[in-house]
């Protein structure tokens, strides 16, 4: 299927979508409202996810095709080409530590009272991902280059998330929520 098509085929469902009476409670959470959440660093530059249009911006993409490939249990999101992010859709669920249920399984980098977590992806190294329980992804880190990778800093018995402040997109309050998971 075409790029034009696939858009012109997400766009009639969001558009019947948008059309209804009420929401419908089975739409992800994160599709409910706008869809839209905007990531900015401390130098301006931004990261865009906007699930409702289906698309990802970074500083380094503009307007790839975001793919929601949500399940009954997790949200899931991917452009297919570096970036993916997935997590459980019941904050419980992370208790259990069954993260192999997960399309992409994220590797833990570091956690702060048991609600904020900071994972990264094997299917998207290039990204670090802040996780609030209760409010979703609340920042996303991008490395300095296009090559970097932060499966390394799970190596690095000196790293601090201080470091890697300059490197961090930070959610703007007038944003939707992303992948919030619920009690």
């Amino acid at each position: 299927m075409t790029r034009s098509i696939r858009f012109i085929v997400l766009f009639m469902m969001l558009l019947s979508v948008a059309t209804a009476q009420q929401p419908s409670s089975k739409l992800p959470s994160y599709a409910q409202g706008k869809g839209k959440a905007t990531f900015k660093s401390s130098n301006g530059d931004i990261i865009e996810l906007d699930t409702q249009a289906g698309l990802l911006v970074t500083p380094r993409s503009r307007s790839t095709l975001l793919k929601d490939c949500s399940g009954k249990s997790q949200v899931c999101l991917t452009d297919g080409h570096g970036f993916a992010f997935a997590y459980f859709r019941k904050c419980s669920d992370a208790g259990s530590d069954d993260y192999k249920n997960l399309r992409f399984r994220p590797r833990i980098v570091s956690v702060l009272h048991g609600s904020d977590v900071w994972m990264v992806f094997d299917a998207s190294p290039k990204y670090l991902f802040h996780y609030a329980y209760g409010r979703g992804i609340v920042g996303i880190y991008m490395g300095p280059t296009a090559s970097y990778d932060f499966r390394n800093v799970l190596h690095n018995h000196k790293f601090r998330l201080g470091d890697l402040e300059a490197m961090e997109y930070r959610i703007t309050a007038s944003s939707d929520a992303v992948a919030p998971c619920s009690e």
